[in-house]
């Protein structure tokens, strides 16, 4: 008796999948992708340099243009120590609250990078000038003892610590311990910069000492950054990496960066240098650091100041879209390229932003949607039917440079075709989204049980949603797909 009842089990369940039709067809869907339409996501995107050399370049002259720029997702703020800390112990974040009081409502968020070194004077560059010596990491830290340079041998009459220095180390893990406890962990805060070492927080020394900081000097820096910064993403400059280093202290830094879950940035590409002497590698001096990392963390990108590289001769046209004499080769490509090899999640263009949109419209939207994720469905397909579980397939394609670094869910519609009255809704938490690599199609499987039988024909409708946000995550498909609650229909189905 229980063989036969297991037996008609198997023959009602047999005949009920093959009732559905669609089962195992697979719905194409790569005639309905649109690749130009600019996708402005979560977690990705331009930032912006609001504060950069000081405390007053990039000013926004026209709000509406920032407003309307697409994709812009983050605010950089690069200001040196002393503005922070005028006297030990006692901070002025106004530069910084100001900014996040009136900014971060409206949506964007915010990253950091605090200098301990600066080239240019004051005011502006730096809040301090004493005896002709420029000071961007504050005067009372040299008066409490920290050891360093007031002249150096190139460039500006800057004040140059010691990067080793114990005095110096203990005054800036005071000032980071009180930084971290106001901004570590916000949810507006994207990433922090390790700026406490080098010339602008770059790393390196070229424009004043050239006197290489080493490999403990650049660990005692980190390991400030490590102690204070549990859940903001730290990042580090290639520069601080490799900047007249042998082979084997690269390495050492490389190694002890993604041990300690840090990430990379390069602020160099189209420099007119790396430009001259690295075009088979796009201005990018060292690839491999960035595919060392990408995986598992968000890359920075930051084009050589825009109105340099106009000067240089390597930005012509509209959109960086003429040659360059004497290279084969436009700007934009060098760009575009450079960041396939850094595989950025966020990138920046170094100048104002008005004159940076109105010259280049069309290569804003175009990077937006290369930077970091950029999701298709290449086909969709219902696997299995079996009394209330519906199983089917997506295949993804990330056409994006980078991956995804928080889950996505997946929403979805089921719309009677006969009964247009008769829908369900579903919701599943993990899209499978951070699988879904660079370049990479991805077989993703999905299940969903709802409430009563289906029967009939069904039109199927999803989206990809940010639950930290509240916001849909847009795909590449043609926007007349997409409902009022931005659903996008893939396929029908008949149950």
């Amino acid at each position: 008796m229980k063989q036969l009842t297991f037996l008609i089990s198997v023959i009602v369940l047999f005949a009920y999948s093959c009732n559905n039709k669609n089962v195992h067809q697979k719905t194409n869907l790569e005639n309905q992708w649109d690749t130009i339409r600019p996708l402005a996501n979560p977690d990705k995107g331009w930032y912006y340099h609001m504060l950069d050399n000081g405390i007053d370049k990039y000013g926004i002259s026209d709000e509406a243009k920032l407003k309307a720029f697409p994709g812009m997702d983050h605010l950089y703020l690069r200001l040196c120590w002393a503005y922070l800390e005028p006297e030990e112990g006692k901070f002025n974040w106004s530069y910084i609250d100001d900014i996040v009081e009136k900014y971060v409502p409206m949506g964007y968020k915010i990253s950091f990078r605090i200098s301990s070194k600066e080239t240019g004077g004051a005011p502006g560059s730096v809040p301090t000038e004493v005896d002709g010596i420029n000071y961007a990491t504050p005067y009372w830290v040299k008066k409490a003892g920290a050891k360093g340079i007031d002249r150096p041998e190139f460039g500006s009459p800057s004040w140059t610590p010691d990067w080793e220095d114990p005095v110096y180390l203990e005054k800036l893990d005071n000032f980071y311990q009180a930084f971290a406890e106001k901004y570590d962990g916000l949810p507006w805060v994207r990433y922090i910069d390790v700026g406490s070492i080098g010339d602008w927080g770059e790393g390196h020394t070229h424009f004043s000492t050239r006197i290489p900081p080493t490999v403990d000097e650049v660990k005692a820096n980190i390991d400030i950054f490590l102690k204070n910064f549990k859940q903001t993403q730290i990042i580090v400059t290639d520069d601080l990496l490799y900047w007249n280093k042998s082979e084997t202290d690269t390495k050492e830094l490389l190694d002890y960066v993604i041990s300690n879950g840090i990430s990379i940035r390069d602020d160099s590409p189209l420099v007119k240098w790396y430009v001259d002497t690295m075009l088979d590698t796009w201005s990018v001096s060292h690839p491999h650091f960035f595919e060392a990392v990408y995986k598992t963390r968000p890359t920075v990108f930051e084009l050589e100041h825009y109105r340099s590289v106009k000067d240089n001769g390597y930005w012509l046209g509209k959109n960086g879209a003429d040659t360059i004499p004497g290279k084969n080769v436009t700007g934009a490509q060098i760009f575009t390229n450079a960041i396939k090899l850094i595989h950025p999640t966020y990138i920046g263009f170094h100048g104002y932003l008005e004159d940076w949109i109105v010259e280049n419209p069309d290569f804003t939207n175009e990077l937006l949607n290369l930077c970091g994720y950029w999701y298709f469905p290449k086909s969709f397909e219902i696997t299995s039917v079996e009394k209330l579980k519906i199983s089917f397939q997506i295949d993804w394609l990330n056409k994006g440079v980078a991956p995804a670094y928080f889950v996505y869910k997946l929403k979805g519609k089921l719309f009677s075709v006969e009964n247009p009255k008769e829908n369900i809704s579903f919701e599943i938490e993990d899209s499978g989204n951070k699988n879904w690599l660079s370049g990479e199609v991805f077989i993703q499987d999905y299940s969903i049980i709802p409430d009563k039988k289906l029967s009939g024909k069904y039109k199927l409708s999803i989206q990809l949603f940010d639950e930290k946000s509240g916001s849909p995550v847009e795909i590449g498909l043609k926007s007349d797909l997409k409902d009022a609650d931005g659903f996008f229909e893939i396929g029908e189905i008949e149950l």
